[in-house]
């Protein structure tokens, strides 16, 4: 990266990263216990499969839309996962059947609101909903534990295995699959097209490309990676349960908007998404650490979704 390309990602990113910044040195301040090592491979551990869904949902409102039925669609990955472990004992099968019925659900809500141009907001809304209710009814309400299969070591070994013995596996997962996400939206077609749709969706209808294939795009590879982190939660809880995802859309919405993706699309990249994930992991973390309930918890990440959406609109109509 050039200095003139470092000084403008840093100006835009000045916000972000000085939050980062002044959350970091107040969990330093507010307890000994943050900036241990075993709290910090915790904090990259828990955050593997926030990281990995936030990444579709990033790429979902850069095309302009939005996802509220990631969580759902990560419960719907959960327990399939789960329970295609017990009864296959293949860790393969498990989860490609996973990531295929997640997919689908994907490609639903794209078609939906390409083709019938109807608002990502109510469609998904209506996902959210339909997909929660298949991980109940495929479940009887009740968690799946996958212990007792055969390949169970293994999987256990993605969700709480180290590497070397001190690398968390989630954590050379989630790294490595933020590089990936990172080439596709940098070096390819699909993520220059979803770029252009988000900025203006007409003027690449009038370069010829047909808009309404393209959007299908986001969504399926929002439930995707909604599938992907399913898979990850999985194996680190143990267990595939319906309630699995309950607040991940909020969760997902506040990293990618606090990380300066513009909510209306267009504009973001993918450390901004980074960076977002890791202030809301550290907030999660100090409350945690300092023994406050979960109710301010879910106050201060409204508030944050809110003063984000807020920021984020006022910086666009500067520009």
């Amino acid at each position: 990266m050039g200095t003139t390309k470092l000084k403008k990602y840093l100006k835009e990113q000045a916000v972000p990263i000085g939050v980062l910044v002044c959350m970091i040195a107040i969990g330093a301040v507010l307890t000994p216990t943050f900036l241990t090592s075993l709290n910090l491979q915790n904090l990259f551990i828990q955050q593997a499969s926030n990281m990995v869904a936030s990444l579709g949902m990033f790429v979902a409102i850069l095309s302009g839309g939005i996802d509220l039925s990631i969580g759902s669609v990560m419960a719907v990955s959960s327990v399939f996962c789960a329970s295609l472990l017990v009864s296959t004992n293949n860790l393969v099968i498990s989860s490609l059947g996973a990531l295929l019925m997640c997919v689908l659900l994907g490609i639903v809500n794209g078609v939906i609101v390409a083709k019938l141009r109807i608002a990502p907001f109510i469609v998904t809304l209506g996902m959210m909903e339909f997909a929660r209710g298949i991980a109940y009814w495929y479940t009887n309400s009740a968690p799946i534990s996958w212990k007792n299969a055969e390949c169970a070591k293994t999987f256990e070994f993605i969700g709480k295995g180290r590497i070397l013995g001190t690398i968390p596996t989630l954590s050379v997962v989630m790294i490595a699959y933020i590089v990936i996400v990172w080439f596709i939206m940098k070096k390819t077609t699909a993520g220059r097209v979803v770029y252009a749709i988000g900025g203006n969706e007409e003027a690449v209808q009038l370069s010829g490309l047909d808009v309404s294939k393209w959007k299908i795009i986001p969504y399926a590879f929002c439930a995707f990676c909604a599938a992907v982190a399913g898979i990850l939660l999985t194996a680190r809880l143990g267990v595939g349960a319906p309630t699995n995802g309950e607040e991940l859309a909020n969760d997902c919405i506040a990293s990618v908007v606090i990380g300066g993706t513009s909510f209306t699309g267009g504009k973001g990249n993918i450390s901004g998404v980074i960076i977002g994930v890791f202030i809301l992991g550290i907030i999660n973390n100090l409350l945690d650490l300092m023994n406050v309930s979960s109710y301010p918890q879910m106050m201060l990440k409204g508030t944050i979704i809110v003063a984000a959406v807020v920021f984020s609109t006022i910086k666009d109509k500067r520009h």
